[in-house]
Parts: structure tokens; C-alpha cells; sequence
């Protein structure tokens, strides 16, 4: 009989530290589990520009719900819990995203990964940037994302003469890549 109660006392501690244990997580889920945000907060942890601009790409793609955006000094990630995460951007080189069109564009100067779309996806286009000094950094053909932007990586404090050509058709512009310059262009029509 003694043994009878002692395992029915213990059944019963056990059944209310289950409770007390479920009870708690409930009402405190990251103390057991990391939410989904919390996982992808980590992953910017200790990164450089190039890898954060990666990532929103990607996140992009995945159709993670974080609003991304670059501006000349950093990539900036805005979760749902209203916390942002700036990655610096490299001192000597900056991210101009570029989307080339035929039909349609937007205005745009701040590059919004998370949501900048573009007519040419997926597109194959010859880019030659030319710096006004008459130094080459990019001749050959690239491919524009699924989003229909061209990341590039081009040095600051410069003025670049940019061409690009799809298609058939063709355009020049400038772009400058100074702290005050903008990350995004989208006027450049193919004609």
C-alpha cells in the first residue's frame, strides 16, 4: 500500500511540473524555441556589407517578411518587432542596384531589396562602367536577378559612366557613388 501512494505522489509532482512546464512555455515561446526572427536577427551577427546584401537577396527571394533596404553607408534589415540591424557597408566600395528598361520603371533612389521590382528579370545584359578618369571596372555580360536589378559593387567618390545593353537596344548613364548618392537606378531605358 505504501508503495501505491508513494507512486501516486510522484505521478502527481510529475503531472504538475508537465503543467507548470507547458504552462511556461506558452507564455514564454523564445525561452524555449527562438522565434523565426530571432534565427534570422542571428545570422547578421558578425557579417560584412557584401554578405548582408546576400542575404536580402535571398530573404528576398524565400519571401522572408523583413524590409531591406541599402543606402550608401549600410544594408538595413527592419523586422516585424520594429528592431533594425544596420550592416556597414565597405569603406572603399559601395552597392548601386540598377534596373535597365524597355517599357516600364518607377522612381527610385534608395534600393529596397525586400521590394524593388524590375521589368528585365532574369535577363541577360553587357555592362560597361567606365570611371571619368577613363578606368574600366566592369566589361562583360551579367545577369540581372529574378527581380530585374543588377547589384554592383563599384568604388566610392566616383563618377561613373555606365552602359548597359539588352536586346538589341541600349543605354548610357552616370552614376556616383558618393555618401549622398543614390543606391537605386531605374533610368536607364534601353532604346
Amino acid at each position: 500500500m505504501k508503495n501505491i501512494i508513494v507512486k501516486i505522489i510522484a505521478l502527481s509532482l510529475m503531472l504538475t511540473v508537465i503543467s507548470l512546464f507547458i504552462a511556461y512555455a506558452a507564455d514564454n515561446p523564445t525561452s524555449i524555441n527562438k522565434s523565426n526572427d530571432e534565427q534570422l536577427k542571428d545570422k547578421l551577427t558578425g557579417i560584412d556589407g557584401k554578405t548582408a546584401v546576400a542575404i536580402a537577396n535571398k530573404w528576398h527571394g524565400d519571401k522572408i517578411d523583413v524590409v531591406t533596404f541599402v543606402t550608401p553607408k549600410k544594408v538595413i534589415f527592419k523586422f516585424k518587432d520594429g528592431q533594425m540591424i544596420s550592416v556597414p557597408l565597405p569603406d572603399d566600395v559601395m552597392m548601386v542596384s540598377i534596373a535597365p528598361y524597355i517599357n516600364k520603371t518607377h522612381e527610385c533612389a534608395t534600393h529596397y531589396i525586400s521590394s524593388c521590382d524590375a521589368e528585365l528579370k532574369s535577363t541577360n545584359l553587357k555592362v560597361v562602367a567606365v570611371t571619368a578618369g577613363g578606368k574600366t571596372l566592369i566589361n562583360k555580360t551579367m545577369k540581372t536577378a529574378p527581380t530585374g536589378f543588377l547589384d554592383l559593387w563599384l568604388p566610392r567618390n566616383q563618377a561613373i559612366n555606365i552602359t548597359m545593353s539588352a536586346k538589341g537596344k541600349s543605354a548610357t548613364g552616370k552614376i556616383f557613388t558618393n555618401r549622398d548618392s543614390k543606391t537605386c537606378e531605374t533610368t536607364l531605358k534601353l532604346e
